[in-house]
């Protein structure tokens, strides 16, 4: 619901709209009782916004050029211009209406005011001791460019003629769509007279005046839109079409406001609520009320801003509530799923420590060793029949040579000798170790296939010089084959560093035993996952 208040000089209107639907209309008197009556019906209705419209005779329009400037220097020459035009008034507005930058950079501005302010002193008075809200005063030539942008008409001037009460006679002058004056002459022949041309030669002076100030050419056509009831419109389409320096166009007013569906419940002979409509449908607009005047309405926005807070706060109170409770049942899921791969790592814990895994390692660490282990046999291995092969194949070729054992296993460094040393989780600090042989590969960090074979000569005959020899071949062939990583030989059939000594029996008896050749070498493969 929408409230309008409509003033024309005299008498208050307050009109009540929802839509498009004018819902009631109340009318007060300016005397003691109707201005008491009028603080009632604002006391009514609990504070709610209002807007005031005024059509006025005291009301001016002047079309002035001003330097294309911008902040304070601009407001500097608008007050200069308002103390010129309204020395004595406090309402005031300037409308900007179009900006030319050609040589002379120049903006046309209209600047209206109320030379007679005491009219609304009283109604005023009472909305500020009521508290009321008021949005704005609106003035009506100004509201009604509105409907002016929606009439089509081949002229760039054109005179807007409309009746809101019987005493007076509105006329507003538009260019391109733009309002540059708006004139309210009396008028004595709406119930009784020759009404038609009465208002043919007010239009008419209008002209006059629009010719002398050079706003238009003698010659122009100048197009003029009639707002009438029904009582004058034939009146005024027989007599308007007598005359060819304008293009009349006349719209009954009650047929207007059902093509623009606008719902009133009586038969208008005014124009008023077409107008009152129009005021309505504007979101914010405020020509001439004062801040003082509009205090409370700035009240009630932050009233409204701090209502839409609350709303908003409590909404997305319910909405962290929410998600929240959401929150706790995804948890909840969670334990369960937690608690139930604890028992998965507990068992793979003690299937491990039946297979005489080491049983101080932490639980963290046995996680991780699974993790692994689950890793590499999904990614990268899945037993170490394809090594065992490689290196049976490289054996192969040395016949008198036989693989007594060997050990396998995976290791996360290249250099690791034992499976016990191999640390799947955090690892500590690694050093090298100062026995291995300086001119092995510097340890490497992955995944890693580490075999350590033992071997021995068959039916060696004590021919030191052949098994050395042999065991060089063997490590030269699988070196070159470039299927490992590293490949080191840890014992051979006779130690023959320059730090060892040799001793034994260098007779030529024997004591019938068999003579032994051992041999033993650690090879290294590196894993990928593309394997």
């Amino acid at each position: 619901m929408k409230r309008i208040l409509y003033f024309t000089g005299y008498r208050m209107v307050a009109q009540e709209w929802a839509g498009r639907k004018l819902m009631s209309s109340v009318y007060f008197e300016p005397d003691d009782q109707g201005l008491d009556l009028f603080a009632a019906y604002l006391r009514s209705f609990r504070n709610e916004p209002v807007r005031l419209l005024v059509d006025l005779i005291e009301e001016e329009f002047r079309q002035i050029r001003i330097p294309l400037l911008h902040g304070s220097d601009r407001q500097a020459i608008l007050k200069r211009n308002y103390a010129k035009y309204f020395r004595t008034s406090e309402y005031k507005h300037s409308v900007s209406q179009s900006k030319e930058k050609k040589e002379r950079k120049e903006e046309k501005v209209l600047i209206i005011g109320l030379t007679n302010q005491y009219l609304l002193e009283p109604w005023l008075k009472i909305i500020a001791e009521t508290r009321t809200p008021l949005s704005g005063i609106l003035s009506l030539p100004l509201v009604s460019e509105d409907y002016v942008k929606e009439l089509k008409s081949e002229n760039n001037v054109i005179i807007l003629v409309s009746q809101q009460v019987p005493s007076n006679l509105r006329q507003s002058v538009f260019v391109d769509g733009k309002l540059i004056l708006s004139r309210l002459v009396p008028i004595a022949s709406f119930y009784q007279g020759d009404y038609a041309s009465d208002v043919l030669r007010d239009i008419e002076s209008t002209q006059r005046y629009l010719v002398s100030q050079r706003i238009v050419e003698r010659s122009e056509t100048v197009a003029v839109h009639i707002l009438t009831n029904k009582r004058h419109f034939d009146k005024l389409t027989i007599r308007c079409e007598k005359e060819s320096y304008f293009d009349f166009t006349i719209h009954e007013i009650n047929e207007l406001l059902a093509r623009e569906k606008i719902d009133v419940n009586d038969e208008q002979d005014f124009s008023s609520g077409l107008f009152c409509y129009l005021a309505s449908k504007k979101l914010s607009v405020n020509h001439y009320a004062q801040p003082k005047e509009r205090r409370y309405f700035m009240h009630h926005r932050a009233g409204l801003a701090l209502r839409a807070a609350s709303i908003a706060m409590l909404a997305l109170g319910i909405g962290f509530a929410i998600t929240s409770a959401v929150k706790g049942l995804l948890y909840n899921n969670t334990i369960e799923e937690t608690r139930l791969l604890e028992q998965k790592y507990k068992a793979k814990y003690n299937q491990l420590s039946e297979n005489r895994i080491d049983s101080t390692t932490s639980t963290t660490n046995m996680q991780h060793i699974v993790q692994t282990v689950e890793a590499v046999q999904d990614n990268y291995l899945q037993d170490p029949e394809e090594m065992m092969a490689m290196i049976s194949g490289d054996v192969s070729i040395f016949s008198d040579i036989r693989i007594k054992r060997i050990d396998w296993f995976l290791a996360n460094y290249s250099d690791i000798d034992v499976a016990s040393d191999v640390q799947w989780g955090k690892p500590k600090k690694r050093r090298r170790d100062p026995k291995r042989d300086r001119n092995a590969p510097k340890p490497k960090k992955g995944f890693f296939e580490v075999a350590m074979v033992e071997g021995e000569f068959l039916n060696f005959d004590g021919n030191y010089r052949y098994a050395l020899s042999a065991v060089d071949d063997l490590e030269k062939t699988m070196v070159e084959s470039g299927k490992y990583l590293s490949v080191e030989i840890t014992k051979r059939p006779l130690d023959i560093e320059s730090d060892n000594r040799l001793s034994g029996d260098a007779s030529n008896q024997r004591d019938g035993r068999q003579e032994k050749a051992e041999l033993a070498f650690r090879v290294v493969r590196e894993v990928t996952k593309d394997e």
